[in-house]
């Protein structure tokens, strides 16, 4: 494409804002105070949302070591489903969120889901019986499904494709900054004092303080660039006209119904969601099931509560590194392949050993190589995947299938394979040679793709093309170039 055709692109979309030309200390004093506004505005409640989503997703396995399961005399796998219910409903209601999200707002509806998981998490306190809990964790999956594709999707109106993947690294950090003290926090719920049991207090106070994340979050963030009330006039022209030289599609575009089977049919969305469940198979089992395997390693209840703080640990520094990671080598299959690598070496390692403090060494370092994966390939996927209502689907559809991965890793730690649990470890480790296959296939797909377009060297004046128009081709426009 030439550089008029695609000077003719930015100038349909953001007209006035190409009309001056600034200096260069003038942009870099825009590009600053624009990103830290929108920083202080939009990632601290979506971090701490989202790490207290984290916990009232797993804090059932908290309160299993608590004691739940033998003051509600739950026998079998009836807690192995209790746990999976949860994501019946997440998987199915990824993508109608993020259409919801699309038509109500992110300041509107991100709260709203938080207030109503939060309430539902109350009330498993007040849950008696094996289907009283089934019930509420059905219920929440349909609430919380939305929050993790959507702030993805919100992301991508704000920030460039580069300035978006520190930030969505940081965001799911909070997911394993979360494992940190899910355990000691609720160790030390359990052990208050009071008219009801040890576990209940673990549902109830974490459920109150997502009421008030929720209630900070409705005040404080904003639904796109072009309607933010903190930023002054030049502020916002100059990120539009920063948005738009990188493809990001304004809010104001239709929605396409055609780019929701064009998501729906592409299979490198399904090859990203692939890579998703497979990495967020071993997160949510380790998230869920840590405290059961350290206990089982021979800790008591409350050490082992504390204990699951380690591995946790280690993947959240892994997630802090891998914010730079395309920084030094813009290269998100790579990255991928050697975290998985190392992540199927590690889980083989745990799965062929007796020695309990080899076992817990190796499960910090799996927790290390897990943790990366989940940011990198959301990233790479944003991208990728250009058109608002196409990459809203292939947002949702992503994290959709690490739904799956809690439905399926609900039942591969079984109480039958305690104390070793080998099954799940060797489970996990056929996860993560999936990704490094499907990953490497991207690879050399995007990489043939990318010499094709190169080769048939389309010039296309887009100068008369609307916003809408450029919006519906999507990935497809001829200047857009594959991140592999």
């Amino acid at each position: 494409m030439s550089d008029k055709g695609t000077e003719g692109v930015v100038q349909s979309m953001y007209k006035p804002a190409l009309d001056d030309q600034l200096p260069p200390e003038t942009e870099r004093r825009l590009r600053k105070s624009y990103l830290l506004k929108t920083d202080l505005h939009l990632l601290p409640p979506a971090f701490a949302m989202y790490f207290f989503s984290v916990i009232d997703r797993n804090n059932i396995g908290n309160a299993k070591v608590a004691g739940m399961d033998k003051y509600l005399g739950l026998q079998g796998e009836q807690f192995n489903w209790i746990v999976s219910a949860f994501f019946f409903t997440y998987i199915f209601c990824e993508v109608p969120s993020n259409l919801c999200l699309r038509r109500f707002g992110a300041r509107f509806w991100l709260p709203s889901i938080a207030l109503c998981w939060s309430i539902l998490v109350g009330c498993m306190a007040a849950a008696k019986s094996y289907g009283a809990l089934i019930t509420v964790r059905v219920l929440m999956g349909v609430f919380e499904a939305g929050y993790v594709p959507g702030f993805i999707y919100v992301t991508s109106f704000w920030y460039t494709r580069k300035q978006q993947a520190p930030r969505i690294a940081l965001f799911f950090s909070a997911g394993v900054f979360a494992g940190i003290w899910a355990g000691p926090l609720a160790a030390r719920l359990q052990s208050i004092k009071g008219s009801l049991q040890g576990y209940q207090y673990i549902f109830i106070i974490e459920a109150c303080i997502t009421v008030v994340i929720a209630a900070v979050m409705l005040l404080v963030i904003q639904n796109y660039p072009e309607t933010a009330t903190f930023l002054t006039e030049e502020e916002r022209a100059y990120a539009l006209r920063m948005l738009a030289e990188d493809k990001v599609s304004s809010y104001r575009a239709a929605y396409h119904p055609r780019q929701v089977v064009k998501a729906l049919s592409d299979w490198t969305v399904w090859g990203y969601a692939i890579i998703f469940w497979a990495s967020a198979t071993g997160g949510a089992t380790q998230a869920i099931f840590g405290p059961t395997l350290i206990a089982a390693m021979g800790y008591t209840s409350t050490r082992a509560q504390i204990l699951s703080a380690v591995p946790s640990a280690c993947g959240f520094v892994s997630q802090l590194i891998s914010m730079f990671l395309p920084r030094l080598y813009p290269r998100f299959s790579v990255w991928i392949m050697l975290f998985s690598g190392l992540a199927c070496a590690f889980y083989a390692i745990i799965a062929s050993v007796e020695n309990i403090h080899v076992r817990f060494a190796f499960l910090c370092l799996s927790n290390f190589a897990l943790s990366p994966n989940m940011p990198l390939v959301s990233v790479w996927m944003s991208n990728n995947v250009l058109g608002v209502t196409k990459k809203g689907v292939a947002s949702a559809c992503t994290v959709m299938f690490g739904g799956i991965s809690g439905l399926i890793g609900a039942h591969i730690y079984r109480d039958k394979d305690s104390p070793q649990y080998r099954f799940g470890h060797i489970f996990v480790c056929v996860c993560n040679a999936v990704i490094f296959l499907v990953a490497l296939s991207l690879n050399l797909y995007f990489r043939w793709e990318n010499k094709r377009r190169d080769r048939e060297d389309i010039d296309m004046d887009c100068s008369t093309l609307s916003e809408d128009a450029i919006d519906q081709m999507g990935d497809s426009r001829p200047d857009h170039r594959y991140t592999w």
